[in-house]
C-alpha cells in the first residue's frame, strides 16, 4: 500500500534567483530535489526547489540567510511505495 510523502516546491521569479538559492541549500547541507515549476504556480522561471517536509525549517533558514527569496511557495504530497 502507498503513502503520502509530503514536501514544498519553492518557485523564483528568475533562473538566477533559483541556482542562488539552490546553491543555499547545498552549502547548509538540505536535502532537495530541482524540478521544473509545476503549472499550477502560474508563470515564473522554469526552475523550482522541492524539499522533503522534514527538511522544510531547515531550508527556509538557509534561503533565508542567504537572502534569497522564493516567489511561491506550495505544499504538495507524492505517492511512495
Amino acid at each position: 500500500m502507498s503513502q503520502l510523502a509530503p514536501f514544498v516546491v519553492y518557485a523564483f521569479a528568475t533562473t538566477h534567483d533559483a541556482l542562488g538559492a539552490e546553491r543555499a541549500l547545498i552549502a547548509a547541507g538540505v536535502s532537495h530535489t530541482t524540478i521544473p515549476t509545476p503549472a499550477s504556480i502560474g508563470v515564473l522561471c522554469g526552475i523550482a526547489l522541492r524539499v522533503p517536509e522534514l527538511s522544510v525549517a531547515d531550508a527556509e533558514a538557509a534561503l533565508k540567510s542567504a537572502g534569497s527569496v522564493w516567489t511561491a511557495r506550495l505544499e504538495m504530497s507524492d505517492r511512495t511505495g
